[in-house]
């Protein structure tokens, strides 16, 4: 059994009720079958302005037409943040959507996710989005050990963010929880949000491209009062590893900042 994962990023459109892909196709690894066991997605406001609210739905499409069953419709909520009346609102912290899903996909098949934004904005949302799959579904399993790596970045290039090294006895990697938060000045029209990779030399571990837990709407720069933070909780996976296995984790986010983004990711394994 093994876990992967598949993102891709995008901007939303400005239109009520406009749908745009996200991104490029995602085609799915040869082999396979695979079961296509979650889908997620994030969006946060570009620009702070009073009045306009993010959010709508998250839509999967399969290109290829070999998803069983077909998920059409398709169309998941994708929940964003209310509009906010005061021209001076903090950078609100908006939670991972993600939704258990069951699909049996071939090798190679082609997916697209798309957004469709509610009601209209100045600025398109950017997005985020992906999915989970597997040779099955992974099992939620109580945490036996965890670690962490840390890292401060503003480019919107991959950034390495550290690497983790598996105890001796660690036999598979069970939970992922990746966090991005924002603890440098704010500078406006400059959203928080992306996604982490892992590698590694040591075990097999393509495509590993994962959520963080929470994005951030972008504030006006003067911004006033705090935001809420959302629930967050590890993502279960199945990844079989051997003891002493060093895992690389990178993040990325779509656009660069003025001030640094901080990203913690905690691998849990048994």
């Amino acid at each position: 059994m093994s876990s992967h994962a598949l993102a891709v990023t995008g901007t939303g459109g400005t239109a009520a009720a406009s749908i745009t892909q996200i991104g490029e196709n995602i085609t799915l690894p040869a082999g396979g079958p695979w079961t296509i066991f979650a889908l997620w997605g994030q969006v946060a406001k570009v620009t702070a302005v009073a009045s306009e609210g993010s959010g709508g739905q998250l839509i999967i499409d399969s290109l290829s037409g070999d998803l069983d069953p077909d998920p059409a419709p398709g169309i998941y909520p994708l929940i964003g943040n209310p509009q906010c009346s005061s021209a001076h609102f903090s950078c609100a912290a908006l939670p991972l959507n993600i939704w258990p899903v069951n699909w049996l996909a071939s090798g190679k098949s082609v997916i697209s996710l798309s957004y469709m934004n509610q009601l209209a904005i100045t600025a398109g949302s950017r997005v985020v989005a992906g999915i989970l799959f597997g040779d099955s579904i992974p099992e939620k399993r109580p945490l036996k050990f965890c670690d962490s790596v840390y890292s401060a970045f503003a480019s919107a290039s991959e950034q390495a963010i550290g690497t983790i090294t598996l105890a001796e006895k660690a036999t598979r990697i069970v939970g992922i929880l990746a966090d991005l938060n924002k603890g440098d000045a704010l500078t406006v029209a400059e959203p928080i949000i992306g996604t982490i990779r892992l590698s590694s030399d040591d075990i097999k571990m393509p495509p590993a491209q994962y959520p963080f837990a929470r994005c951030f709407d972008s504030g006006d720069g003067t911004v006033a009062g705090e935001t809420a933070c959302p629930k967050m909780d590890f993502i279960p996976v199945d990844i079989p590893v051997k003891g002493g296995a060093r895992i690389n984790v990178y993040a990325t986010t779509p656009i660069s900042v003025t001030g640094n983004c901080e990203a913690l990711v905690y691998i849990a394994y048994e």
